[in-house]
């Protein structure tokens, strides 16, 4: 019983700790990153560590490896869903106007196309004391069944859940609450700006789901010879790939919307 009253209060600091980043950032699928952090993996492979040995989170850090390939499916296809549903209430607008604010739009349709990462403050006063509650919940409990599978089941089974989404899961849906909540207090109707900014959300957890397999693959290879150094060495190489991802991915949205000749209308044209 204490060991999984431990493996859910280390799971929930894990997951809320990193849930608080991802709040604190912008933009948004810039900030989606976090959804994809190895919360519940860092968690699972330190109490893996301390009961068993470093080959046996070895093994689970490998299997990991599919897990993230699962969560970046998930990631894509909900944030396909949102865009589909988007584009239906929007008159089929184009997906480079749908998947960005106002000023990302800008920056897309202007000159250099800089879109700078800010740390927002004030953006934590949106939230409610139970939704931290509700995230610290579901990081302990995403940690105790990991644990569970792997006991019943084997590391290489349990290791596929430390890619678990408990982040993203919780982060999507309070991010279109907090959206809609700020534009209907501006006397605005919020739902298509609550579903654009969860879109952005699932598009920066596909990204992120990249940095976690690389966050897998560094701790496996590294685990049984230098453990602790391994923790460090595996979250740098998350936080590069992840970075370098969301990188490629927004030049890629910024050439796609010059090469289309349309960028300038998007924001000066109501029928682009």
């Amino acid at each position: 019983m204490t060991e999984y009253v431990a493996r859910f209060l280390i799971g929930g600091v894990a997951v809320s700790l990193f849930a608080v980043l991802g709040d604190l950032l912008r933009p948004k699928s810039f900030a989606g990153l976090f959804g994809a952090a190895p919360s519940v993996a860092l968690a699972t492979l330190g109490v893996a560590l301390v009961q068993h040995d470093a080959r046996y989170a070895a093994v689970q850090s490998r299997a990991m490896i599919w897990g993230s390939v699962a969560l970046l499916v998930y990631s894509i296809v909900v944030c396909q869903l949102l865009m589909r549903s988007l584009e239906c209430s929007s008159g089929h607008a184009r997906r480079a106007d749908l998947l960005a604010g106002p000023r990302a739009r800008a920056a897309l349709c202007g000159g250099s196309g800089r879109m700078i990462v800010k740390v927002s403050v004030s953006s934590l006063k949106d939230g409610r004391w139970y939704e931290y509650v509700v995230r610290f919940v579901l990081g302990g409990a995403a940690t105790v069944m990991t644990g569970v599978i792997s006991s019943r089941f084997g590391a290489s089974v349990g290791g596929v859940f430390l890619a678990l989404p408990a982040i993203f899961c919780a982060s999507a849906t309070l991010i279109q609450k907090h959206e809609e909540r700020r534009k209907r207090e501006a006397g605005l109707g919020g739902e298509r700006r609550g579903q654009q900014a969860a879109a952005l959300d699932a598009a920066g957890a596909a990204l992120g789901s990249v940095g976690m397999a690389a966050f897998a693959l560094a701790f496996w290879l590294l685990v049984e010879r230098q453990t602790l150094i391994a923790f460090g060495i595996a979250l740098g190489v998350w936080i590069a790939m992840s970075i370098a991802a969301w990188w490629v991915w927004r030049h890629v949205r910024l050439r796609r919307a010059r090469a289309g000749g349309k960028s300038c209308r998007c924001t000066s044209n109501g029928s682009a």
